[in-house]
């Protein structure tokens, strides 16, 4: 879904803003490998969280009842998307 001049964009952000470092795969000259920096693991602590959150506030006017009926189905969604995708 991203070219990988889009992809290298965005990394080359990420690593300007100390979230990430690159290294030569010592397998493969012509490719990198990506890690997140301490810094960059927080920032990722952080959006998951803020994610999650968000979630339960979207969830909150549900019902229980509702919540599971809305699990069962984005279960039976994604377990129709990854069949076909074995396609």
């Amino acid at each position: 879904m991203l070219s990988s001049g889009g992809m290298t964009s965005r990394l080359d952000r990420l690593e300007r803003a100390g979230h990430l470092v690159r290294t030569a795969d010592p397998a493969d000259r012509r490719a990198l490998l990506v890690r997140l920096t301490d810094a960059g693991r927080a920032l990722v602590d952080e959006a998951v969280t803020a994610g999650l959150a968000e979630q339960q506030r979207l969830l909150g006017g549900m019902s229980p009842a509702a919540v599971r009926r809305l699990d069962d189905l984005l279960r039976d969604l994604l377990a129709s998307v990854e069949e076909r995708a074995g396609d």
